[in-house]
């Protein structure tokens, strides 16, 4: 609702193809530069004042602004659709960046101009209003009632966030949310997904753990062999006894000076593929270790008594807890959950399911609304605060 996705897909479609020339370009240039340095190895006056050196470095910083672009691009479409979600599960129409920055992670005071930028190129139905010297941020919605599938009672939007009904004691509560000239409602799936770990997991979660566990083994490996090959080939440098086995051994080498040149080639090739694979190892690893993090969370949600879990209950300190489960979440690791912050509190919100145009209590489409108070054509509750909704897809 918060995302301009057609945008967002040719932004996505045009950070492909700077993935693919970037490392292109950054390559190419990458590798004039190390043929040019070896080839003229100690005669750095011709490496630097040869015809080729210019244009391999304009290439490698194009290259390499490009790739710089693609993250940065990539990263700001992951937090809008992180920060697109907490404005989708809010209930009041008033956001404040100290709020925002307690579960997003980042400095309030660094938010404003962050989110001034992504409201221009990745998101929308928000606009920003100042009181005094204070900013917030106003979502296009209007302020409601919850309601209690259960007993139908009226229940207040603080008393919502405890996620249990005050009458009938029941978790089966849900608010319908009208926004921009949409309805949606946000329920509770809570007690249905009690005791099932694996309803807070990416449906793809084993695929997720073998895939990164092979690859970091790969990659891993790539950079030991790889590194083995630099040590071999730095104790080869100045062993007289290898270079005189190699030039007397029918291989077309004149002078020891040319095997110098190959074997040092050898060696700044290795480390620039080791220095590749590395981080990609390490990266993996990560990743694995982030992943395992995200199936104990999903046990200790599994197990919770409460649609909201205090992080002061985990068994690491809240700080670590909130910024491992954030990002859990943002790499979509953990589903149906999300970081909110409830009576000045952070609290882990478990099992919130928001269904968009339709109704909240049978799940039929919201169709021909011409008044406030519509009435649904399947189940016949009233369902409040609808409005027209002719004409919108």
């Amino acid at each position: 609702m918060y995302l301009k996705k057609v945008l967002i897909s040719f932004i996505k479609l045009k950070n492909v193809l700077f993935l693919l020339i970037g490392l292109f370009f950054s390559l190419t240039g990458i590798a004039d530069i190390i043929s040019l340095t070896v080839y003229y190895w100690g005669d750095f006056d011709t490496v630097i004042n040869a015809r080729s050196t210019p244009e391999s470095v304009i290439i490698f910083i194009i290259g390499t602004l490009m790739l710089i672009c693609c993250t940065l691009s990539q990263y700001a479409i992951k937090q809008a659709a992180f920060y697109s979600g907490y404005f989708e599960c809010s209930l009041y129409n008033t956001i404040g960046y100290e709020e925002l920055g307690a579960v997003s992670g980042k400095r309030p005071e660094s938010l404003s101009w962050k989110m001034h930028i992504l409201r221009i190129l990745y998101m929308k139905r928000f606009s920003f209003k100042k009181e005094g010297k204070e900013e917030h941020i106003e979502l296009y919605s209007r302020k409601i009632l919850c309601s209690c599938r259960s007993c139908g009672a009226q229940i207040d939007k603080s008393e919502y966030f405890a996620g249990i009904c005050p009458y009938c004691k029941t978790s089966d509560v849900f608010a319908t949310v009208v926004a921009d000239e949409k309805v949606y409602s946000i329920s509770s799936d809570f007690e249905k997904i009690k005791n099932t770990p694996e309803s807070y997991l990416n449906k793809f979660i084993i695929l997720k753990t073998v895939f990164y566990f092979i690859t970091s083994v790969i990659f891993l490996t790539c950079s030991f062999v790889l590194l083995m090959v630099i040590i071999n080939s730095s104790m080869n440098y100045n062993d007289q006894e290898y270079l005189k086995q190699v030039l007397l051994s029918g291989k077309s080498y004149s002078s020891y000076e040319l095997i110098k040149k190959d074997i040092l080639d050898t060696i700044i090739w290795t480390i620039f593929f080791d220095l590749i694979f590395l981080p990609l190892a390490v990266l993996s690893f990560r990743k694995l270790f982030l992943i395992m993090k995200a199936k104990g969370y999903s046990k200790k949600f599994a197990l919770s008594s409460s649609p909201f879990v205090r992080m002061s209950s985990f068994d690491e300190k809240s700080a670590k807890a909130v910024r491992n489960i954030r990002r859990a979440i943002e790499a979509r690791y953990l589903r149906n959950c999300s970081i909110e912050m409830h009576n000045s509190k952070l609290r882990v919100s478990l099992a919130k399911k928001i269904v968009k145009d339709k109704c909240p209590y049978c799940g039929a489409p919201i169709v021909g609304a011409v008044n406030d108070s519509y009435t649904c054509k399947f189940c016949h509750k009233k369902i409040l605060q609808v409005i027209d909704k002719s004409g919108i897809s």
